[in-house]
């Protein structure tokens, strides 16, 4: 058996995220902060983006900043060093793999416990993996369990535990889980909250297993909440009985985090502007006033992609026989045009799904992400030489109020430059979930890395395991699927890295199934008195490390 260090690291990675570094300075720690005060978000929710907060049915960043304030998982990754980013233990002291890493173990700390006093056992987890990866609890991230022995079947119902894949020893505090196949980043993925803890005793009262969301709940995170979350707020308070993270804080700062959840993007940056919260996202064509005037975060490049999906199941641009017609859209699109008029110039123009900064990151694989209206115009009459035909208008789907508008309006342009007429399509409640559902066409779809790797990309977005979880357009390709399966299964980092590629290209060029348009940077903005607000490349802030500066 291999021991695996409870510190890992890949020179892949330290190659990888090097490219980062000059934007993950912090203005935090060196400066001394009030441990009493409160401090109100504007930045992160918007009401017709919530869904849940529970760990196991959170789905956007947006929500996961209060759920990862909430609760801590087995590992974390330590941003210390934006060049050599460290995976470590958090509620794990360690692990050991097997030989080809389909096989792990996990020594729990001793002596944590969830806010209420209860103590976070090796059970905790296995009780919380099941319930999450359950049929009908139907999770976005269910498919995730699929990388557990036996994690197909509690998706499909076949069986209701995973007793021989997770074996939780509270005696002895161990949790040892089999993979369905090898699987070297499996460290890693057990970081996102869906493989977080949850206090058995508590959460298994509930008939309805959605009710844990809508309540005060417990967990093991540096903040606890203060009251059940409504439509205008989530009060979080500290919780003492906090173990501490992976950089070596073992106390929050503030004594309160509210979250204000707002109406609209431009609602939420009036607020700010007007005193009334302490953090705002920056709206589409404020950016050079926004970043001339306060505190921000737009130098911090994230791990995070803004794309649209192709609906695979849609008549008029799914399907191998609309491939033509999917290439000519995307070399129709001016990214360029894009960055400049609605994000001016602070965003990435992408040539690819997976940003810079994963490893294995290649630019320009995308052969139709340049602007090209005359390639794209030739494409079409090939398209229709082949027999193909628009019986009416395209829909592009987006998410109001989030910014979105403007960015669908100058592709709508772009489309019609080519002679491609479309109708928009904006949804204001629950849109990640109606698309998930089958309702994409040509939808605007969005990700921030889970963890840092290639597959969180590829495997979480686009394969056939996440139809009907984060796979927006419902893409599914069994070229693209073997290709990525083979590279979760393939040890060597840099034949994975190669693999994963290979997949991407495929996506990009051969399917077609996503338009990239831009990789993200950091794009808030904070009061000045405030301290320890960064944007780390995942996107997830510190919360326990933000302050207020004494008056």
């Amino acid at each position: 058996m291999t021991r695996t260090s409870m510190v890992w690291r890949s020179a892949v990675v330290l190659a990888g995220m090097a490219v980062i570094a000059a934007g993950c300075s912090s203005d935090n720690k060196s400066e001394s902060s009030d441990s009493g005060a409160t401090f109100t978000d504007g930045a992160q929710l918007i009401a017709e983006n919530l869904t849940s907060y529970d760990p196991g049915l959170v789905q956007t960043l947006d929500e996961s900043q209060v759920t990862t304030a909430l609760y801590d998982g087995l590992t974390d990754f330590d941003w210390s060093n934006p060049e050599a980013p460290e995976l470590k233990g958090l509620a794990a002291d360690s692990w050991t793999a097997n030989a080809d890493s389909s096989e792990f173990t996990f020594k729990i700390k001793d002596g944590l416990e969830f806010s209420n006093g209860d103590p976070v056992l090796p059970s905790s987890f296995a009780y919380a993996w099941v319930r999450n990866g359950q049929s009908e609890f139907a999770s976005p991230y269910g498919y995730l369990i699929d990388y557990v022995k036996g994690g197909t079947a509690l998706q499909d119902g076949t069986v209701t535990n995973l007793d021989s894949a997770i074996v939780a020893d509270d005696s002895a505090m161990t949790l040892k889980v089999t993979l369905e196949a090898p699987q070297a980043d499996f460290p890693a993925i057990v970081s996102h909250p869906f493989f977080g803890p949850l206090p058995e005793k508590e959460v298994s009262k509930l008939k309805d297993q959605n009710d844990w969301g809508s309540g005060i709940m417990i967990g093991n995170g540096p903040f606890k909440m203060d009251a059940a979350a409504n439509d205008q707020q989530v009060v979080l308070v500290r919780n003492d009985s906090w173990a501490g993270n992976v950089s070596g804080d073992t106390r929050a700062v503030l004594d309160k985090l509210v979250f204000k959840i707002s109406q609209s993007q431009d609602s939420a940056y009036t607020d700010f502007e007007a005193g009334n919260t302490q953090s705002a996202s920056i709206p589409s064509g404020q950016f050079t006033a926004a970043t001339e005037t306060y505190k921000n975060t737009t130098s911090q490049p994230q791990l995070g992609s803004y794309h649209f999906d192709f609906g695979f199941t849609d008549p008029q641009l799914g399907g191998v026989d609309n491939t033509l017609l999917r290439q000519a859209i995307s070399l129709a699109i001016d990214r360029d045009e894009i960055n400049q008029k609605v994000y001016e110039g602070f965003r990435t123009t992408s040539t690819g799904i997976t940003p810079n900064g994963i490893p294995g990151f290649e630019p320009g694989l995308c052969k139709f992400c340049t602007f090209d209206p005359t390639a794209a115009k030739a494409l079409i009459t090939q398209w229709k030489e082949a027999g193909g035909q628009l019986t009416g208008p395209i829909t592009l789907d987006f998410n109001t109020d989030s910014g979105n508008e403007p960015v669908v309006a100058i592709i709508q342009q772009n489309l019609k430059a080519v002679g491609i007429d479309s109708e928009l399509n904006g949804i204001s409640e629950k849109y990640f979930g109606t698309m998930a559902e089958g309702g994409c066409h040509f939808c605007r779809a969005g990700w921030y890395a889970d963890y840092p790797t290639y597959g969180n990309f590829m495997f979480d977005l686009y394969s056939t395991a996440s139809v009907g979880g984060n796979n927006m357009g419902s893409f599914s390709d069994p070229v693209f699927d073997d290709l990525v399966n083979t590279a979760q299964s393939e040890p060597d980092s840099a034949k994975r890295s190669q693999l994963y590629r290979d997949a991407e290209t495929y996506l990009l060029n051969d399917s077609t199934g996503t338009v990239p348009i831009n990789w993200y940077n950091g794009d808030q903005v904070y009061a000045d008195n405030v301290v320890g607000y960064t944007q780390p490349p995942l996107g997830i802030i510190a919360w326990e490390n933000v302050g207020i500066k004494p008056s």
